[in-house]
């Protein structure tokens, strides 16, 4: 069967597509720090609630953790919406199709986030009054997430897989997920272990701040180990790549090579400002590399796709408000929220010092 065959007609686009895409791993980029934060601290305040006494230093840590997370979580679901709106103006047709064919699990995914996100308030109010109640829900509220997380790795990864699309045949009741892709396990992996390391970053910060070296210590254990194992785990999605795309990742294809290496230098440099507990420099070099990763990763979906389809060859309509419109909104939101976020910050320290 010809797979073209399969692909819906494309829509035609207001703007040329590079300003599109790049407005995609822009917001992308911000999207996923923030996703880090939350689900990297929510592991983090996990573990030290589980393995610490009630009274002890990985309860405080945990509460530190803990009331930030319903504020990172709904950044992260509200720069979230961008890029996947990009994603469907450029990839509509795959990613509608995709979305059709695990629906009832695609669906899904609405219900897990709000109960991860009411989740998130219980723990942080009954942290002191009821601990246990308090444990669960964290608990609960990450499983939430990780499902979450899970969805999306299966709908980004079947809507590159046209092969899998005649499974609708056999499954039409939107239950289809895409377990047998080589690729969903180790992507699935390497953006989890992604989020407890960016976490440890930012706990490291933390620590520095309120001069606790015992977080500082804390925080870049999490990053360093954690990073360690993405260099394996970073390989074996490599390997898992459909053949194609791994050899242009390879030498292949120069800019997606280029990128390839440019991304696992940074990793290593930030690992290395992790060994030498410099977290601030382990930061800035993350952030290159999480940039990085982002466009090697729209490297990957433009090379898987490009025997059938390209966003060069879609029709263009000329017509730029809305992207004026976009970049605009973009501006002043960002400005708001990091007023926001300064204001948050301030009001958080004070709400400590009042506690302690």
């Amino acid at each position: 069967m010809d797979l073209a065959q399969l692909i819906p007609a494309a829509e035609a686009i207001p703007s040329p597509w590079g300003w599109l895409e790049a407005l995609l791993l822009f917001t992308f980029i911000l999207h996923i720090l923030f996703m880090n934060l939350t689900v990297g601290s929510a592991v983090i305040a996990l573990c030290a609630r589980l393995t610490n006494r009630p009274g002890g230093t990985g309860a405080e840590l945990a509460r530190e953790l803990g009331h930030r997370l319903p504020t990172t979580l709904a950044l992260q679901i509200n720069l979230g919406v961008a890029p996947l709106l990009f994603v469907q103006v450029l990839y509509g047709q795959f990613l509608y199709t995709s979305s059709v064919l695990m629906a009832g699990w695609w669906l899904s995914a609405i219900a897990a986030v709000i109960v991860g996100y009411y989740c998130l308030y219980v723990h942080d109010a009954k942290f002191v009054s009821a601990p246990g109640l308090s444990r669960l829900a964290l608990a609960l509220s990450l499983l939430m997430l990780l499902y979450t997380g899970f969805l999306l790795s299966n709908n980004m990864t079947l809507m590159l897989r046209l092969s899998a699309w005649g499974a609708h045949a056999a499954n039409p009741g939107g239950s289809f997920l895409n377990l047998t892709d080589p690729t969903l396990w180790p992507r699935y992996a390497h953006m989890l272990l992604a989020a407890p390391a960016v976490a440890g970053l930012y706990l490291a910060l933390t620590g520095n701040k309120k001069g606790r070296k015992d977080w500082v210590a804390h925080g870049l254990a999490w990053f360093t180990r954690l990073t360690m194992f993405q260099f394996l785990v970073g390989g074996w999605l490599l390997v898992s790549l459909p053949h194609p795309v791994m050899l242009a990742f390879m030498g292949g294809d120069r800019l997606a090579t280029a990128l390839l290496i440019a991304g696992v230098l940074a990793g290593l440099a930030a690992l290395l400002m992790g060994v030498k507990k410099n977290p601030r420099g382990a930061v800035a070099l993350t952030l290159v590399t999480v940039a990085l990763m982002a466009v090697t990763r729209a490297q990957v979906r433009s090379l898987t796709l490009a025997p059938h389809f390209t966003p060069a060859s879609l029709p263009v309509t000329a017509d730029n408000t809305p992207l004026f419109a976009f970049v605009l909104a973009l501006v002043a939101g960002l400005l708001a929220i990091a007023y926001m976020l300064r204001v948050y910050a301030k009001s958080a320290d004070a709400g400590t010092a009042g506690r302690s």
